[in-house]
């Protein structure tokens, strides 16, 4: 068999090469027709057939068909499936099944003298099902992207026009939970303007991509972002009423310090404190600490709003402390006598005197004899013994509630002084 087939080998190749030769020349010559074929996508027309009864369409299967032709061998290569209309006329519907006949033309009149016969296109049909129609409304969302500048937050957001209409089958307009634009705010500080392609989004505002045929009825929207300051303001407490009689009010405690509001700057200028009026934190005769929730974003004044991340609640503590009573014994010798006289002699038969002083009970015990100034008027006493009550003078957070009985004996000098003279003088006398 070897040697069969390498037997004047060279012959034989060139047997070949001359035979495939005298085929090309007979093909040149004769140039005879071929079937060929093309993939044509099928356009659907007559639409609004359907939209006047309020229906919709979703192709079943591929949307393409097979085009076959007749042509010359040498003309082949100059058809390509461009050339080709195919199409289904959806007023030739047939409801039972659903399929519409696929019809064909030669879109390219050039090549029409080259195709011989009429072209054919398998399948012959195609097949949709059909949905009623839904046109909806939905209002635009703004989805943001990035972080304002700090010191800065987002205000508001608007859009031109504030809606958008969706058109498509019933299902696929049901898959759609809002309508929104994407707005980068990364490092914002001031005002923007700008326009956004809409998007469509579920119910986790993801952005969705949509199965099926949905018209809007605008592709883009313009929208305008209003940029706010961002400013902490002190909390000031305006505490109304009275405790319980023996009862001090001794301070505010509060959840929070202060609050972060956002406004435009012109606004925030003038304003350093939010106020937590009087009427919100009343005290009408407590006996023990009085815890009041106050919502702080009712308390802003127009044009002002809580930013994101305050707290919009306050527990407010108004600190009630009971009063204590102690008794402070007071060397008397530190008495100041007021309004005396330069010949009158001041002092008291005792050296001390028990004063009874109410305060905090943390302040009593860090009270010191040396805290408490005491005084007596005793203009107008005459010599003798008479009782007296000390002016005690103490510092702010005492009370004076009570104090022993004091007598104060007063002598006149000059009498004794006249005294002596004379006794000095009737001694001299009698010494004569």
């Amino acid at each position: 068999m070897k040697e069969r087939l390498t037997n004047n080998l060279g012959l034989k190749i060139l047997a070949v090469v001359i035979a495939v030769f005298m085929w090309l020349i007979m093909v040149n010559v004769s140039n005879p027709l071929t079937t060929d074929s093309k993939s044509v996508t099928v356009e659907m027309i007559n639409e609004d057939v359907l939209n006047k009864s309020n229906l919709t369409y979703e192709m079943i299967g591929k949307n393409t068909v097979t085009v076959s032709y007749e042509v010359r061998v040498r003309d082949q290569y100059r058809i390509s499936a461009s050339d080709f209309f195919a199409y289904a006329d959806l007023s030739q519907l047939y409801d039972v099944t659903g399929s519409i006949p696929v019809q064909v033309d030669i879109a390219n009149e050039a090549v029409r003298p080259l195709i011989q016969g009429t072209p054919t296109v398998r399948p012959g049909v195609v097949r949709i099902e059909t949905e009623p129609l839904q046109k909806k409304r939905f209002d635009i969302k703004a989805h943001t992207v990035g972080t304002e500048q700090e010191g800065y937050a987002l205000g508001s957001v608007t859009f031109n026009p504030e809606y958008v209409y969706a058109t498509g089958a019933r299902s696929v307009i049901g898959q759609i939970s809002s309508v929104g634009v994407e707005i980068n705010i990364d490092g914002i500080n001031s005002d923007r303007d700008g326009v956004a392609r809409v998007k469509f989004y579920d119910a986790n505002d993801n952005e969705l991509k949509v199965q099926g045929d949905v018209k809007l009825n605008l592709e883009e929207v313009e929208y305008h972002v209003t940029i706010l300051s961002v400013k902490n303001l002190a909390l000031d407490f305006q505490v109304q009423g009275k405790v319980a009689d023996g009862y001090r009010f001794t301070g505010v405690d509060c959840s929070i310090k202060n609050v972060s509001v956002e406004g435009l700057r012109s606004v925030l200028a003038s304003i350093s404190t939010l106020t937590v009026p009087g009427e919100l934190l009343r005290l009408d005769g407590a006996t023990k600490d009085v815890k009041i929730e106050v919502n702080l974003s009712q308390l802003l004044p127009d044009n002002i709003s809580m930013a994101k991340e305050a707290d919009l609640t306050a527990i407010v503590t108004l600190k009630v402390e009971p009063l204590e009573t102690r008794e402070v014994a007071c060397d008397l010798k530190r008495t100041s006598f007021e309004n005396g006289r330069e010949n009158y002699n001041y002092y008291f038969e005792q050296e001390k005197v028990n004063l009874s002083i109410r305060g905090l009970q943390e302040d009593l015990e860090k009270l010191k004899e040396d805290d408490i100034a005491y005084s007596v008027d005793v203009g107008g006493m005459g010599p003798g013994v008479h009782p007296v009550e000390l002016e005690v003078r103490l510092s702010d957070g005492f009370e004076m509630m009570g104090q022993e009985p004091v007598m104060i004996i007063v002598e006149d000098l000059s009498e004794e002084s006249s005294a002596a003279s004379e006794e000095s003088s009737e001694g001299d006398n009698h010494t004569d």
